[in-house]
């Protein structure tokens, strides 16, 4: 639309400037003169402006002043091109008004141009060319009219489509949720109940082993067996809660990750949070966490007694998780001097690879990054959440 608008400006001032009389700045030439400013200026404003957001008087003024300008034109210049600039004004009429709107305001124009080619013409023909020039405003007329009614079917149609798109999302997220919360129902009843029962059995077990004569190390065990039984019940309820929403903090859960590794895995462990802690989706928690205790047991295994670091940082644009160590630690003799072994290089840390693979499948669901590798005092893993 917008280039017929541009091509309407030239052929509206190549037909006046070969039409007499020629534009001029005194008399009855200084008005072809001014109207043909006016109805340049009117298209070139059409042409440049959109029409959202605009009344619909700011949006009628311009066709008008067109129309306008174009009959006083037809008058003035009878051999001109007068029905182009009329012609083009209705159709901008009803290209951008509601079609009660349009005809009241089309009309007028249509009749004057009608009026001035039967007045202008010869009379043999004043009959045909007025006639010719009000179907032409008719025509162009109803065409802007269906074009506009298309326009507005296909915007419907658009916003029918988000809307069914959004509600399929909403569906799709709705049985997700559903079929976590089964799982979750599942596993609370299946895990719950035997470790619950295991930790029953446990600590009868310690209490008859309290009661009688049994070697030391066996009642340790069945202690030790008790905590980890109590401490995988609390892990079962972790990832049910996360199966569910459930919004845990990612600090209380390293802070209670931490306090368990230090006693026992023997690590000296420091925990420390910086930034302004968010809320984090179910998955992104579940995954921060099960690689912070991927990490952390690696660093038992590959570096025991190693300075351990674990930081929790909150950014604008990420959550990330960093947990470091210093290496192996160098073994010593029983009256605490270094004896001189070789501490094993960092790139055999590694060992399997499993449980490093197990960390990225784990971060990439939830949308985030990890990084895992050596330093130069030990080996560093690296999780990151986008926000």
């Amino acid at each position: 639309m917008h280039l017929l608008l541009w091509g309407v400006m030239v052929l509206t001032t190549a037909s006046v400037l070969q039409s007499r009389p020629h534009p001029g700045a005194t008399g009855e030439r200084l008005v072809i003169s001014l109207v043909l400013a006016g109805c340049l200026l009117s298209l070139a404003a059409a042409a440049l402006v959109r029409g959202t957001g605009k009344s619909e008087a700011a949006t009628a003024a311009l066709p008008l002043i067109l129309g306008a300008g174009g009959n006083v034109l037809a008058l003035l210049q009878s051999n001109s091109m007068m029905m182009v600039p009329v012609a083009t004004a209705v159709a901008m009429l009803f290209a951008r008004l509601r079609p009660r709107l349009a005809v009241p305001l089309a009309a007028p124009l249509t009749v004057a141009i009608a009026v001035v080619a039967a007045c202008v013409s010869p009379s043999h023909n004043a009959a045909e060319n007025a006639g010719a020039c009000a179907l032409l405003c008719a025509v162009l007329g109803a065409a802007c009219v269906f074009a506009r009614q298309a326009r507005l079917r296909h915007d419907h149609t658009e916003l029918l489509l988000a809307e069914l798109e959004d509600s399929r999302e909403a569906q799709t997220r709705a049985a997700a949720v559903a079929e976590r919360t089964r799982i979750a129902r599942e596993l609370h009843d299946i895990l719950a109940q035997s470790l619950s029962a295991l930790s029953v059995q446990l600590e009868g077990a310690r209490k008859l082993a309290e009661r009688g004569t049994v070697d030391p190390a066996l009642h340790q065990l069945i202690v030790r067996s008790g905590e980890l039984t109590r401490e995988g019940l609390g892990d079962a309820r972790r990832a049910v809660a996360a199966l569910r929403g459930d919004d845990v903090p990612m600090a209380d859960q390293l802070t209670t990750l931490v306090g368990r590794c230090r006693r026992d895995l023997a690590l000296p462990i420091t925990l420390s949070v910086a930034g302004q802690p968010r809320r984090m989706t179910p998955e992104a928690n579940l995954a921060l966490y099960r690689g912070t205790q991927e990490a952390l047991t690696n660093a038992a295994r590959y570096a025991a007694g190693s300075p351990t670091t674990v930081v929790l940082r909150y950014t604008p644009q990420a959550t990330t998780l960093t947990i470091s160590d210093h290496g192996r630690a160098v073994p010593a003799d029983h009256n605490g001097t270094e004896t001189g072994a070789p501490v094993p290089p960092v790139e055999a840390w590694t060992g399997g690879g499993n449980g490093l693979r197990g960390m990225r499948e784990r971060i990439e669901r939830a949308g985030g990054r990890i990084h895992a590798g050596p330093t130069e005092q030990g080996w560093i893993v690296e999780m990151e959440i986008p926000a």
